[in-house]
């Protein structure tokens, strides 16, 4: 995490698996796609430890064969059977906490997810959290955006200079994405990633946002109360 002396003015949270708790629903719905086409399932050790962005290579190393099954059907077979149960997935312990103290301190905070827009803001109002954020960003059908593509969006509406933006995310591909922009990144290993993985690329990988909070509360980032 560079620049660890410079406060912080925006926090950019990525959702599944950082905040929400998804992954145990991702493991499942990726289990009905290995068993509808015929792919050895994996479980959830073997998730965290394989996947990976590009998604497509996470399903390729899995075993699945493009040609035989396109990977746009492999996707909506995936999302037909996540986006539905989404909701129920619980926000990580220490979740709503830290979204609290973050207000609280006033510092501003925002959602970059590679979730589809409609749903990501269909979740955030079911578990009560959006009015934490002031922008929230997910990929959007129509430009087939990436996740990167759209962090640089992000980066023009923030209004903040990179040095002191700060990205918290659970994959190698948020501290890409936040090493694109020029932000500082916090890894947590209670997502889609093992900390094996995420070790390669930040040292200082934390196990949960409880952790992080802590960490925070620490250096005077946040509001005690």
């Amino acid at each position: 995490m560079p620049h660890p002396d410079t406060a912080i003015g925006h926090v950019v949270f990525d959702w599944n698996g950082t905040l929400l708790d998804d992954i145990d629903l991702a493991v499942a719905a990726v289990g009905d796609c290995c068993r509808r086409y015929g792919v050895q399932t994996i479980d959830k050790i073997t998730y965290r430890r394989k996947f990976r962005f590009p998604i497509q290579s996470f399903y390729a190393e899995l075993g699945f064969d493009f040609e035989r099954v396109p990977f746009a059907e492999l996707v909506q077979s995936y999302l037909g059977a996540f986006d539905s149960r989404v909701a129920e997935c619980r926000l990580h312990i220490g979740a709503r906490s830290l979204l609290n103290r973050l207000s609280a301190a006033k510092v501003p905070m925002s959602i970059l997810s590679a979730s589809q827009q409609q749903v990501l803001e269909q979740t955030l109002q079911r578990k009560g959290i959006a009015h934490h954020f002031a922008h929230v960003v997910g990929l959007d059908d129509e430009h087939a955006a990436s996740k990167l593509e759209r962090s640089r969006e992000l980066a023009g509406r923030i209004g903040v200079g990179p040095e002191r933006v700060i990205l918290v995310g659970d994959t190698d591909h948020d501290a890409h994405v936040a090493r694109a922009n020029g932000w500082r990144w916090q890894l947590l290993a209670c997502g889609h990633q093992d900390r094996d993985t995420l070790r390669e690329h930040a040292p200082d990988v934390l196990p949960s946002l409880r952790s992080l909070s802590r960490a925070w509360l620490g250096q005077g980032w946040l509001a005690t109360a």
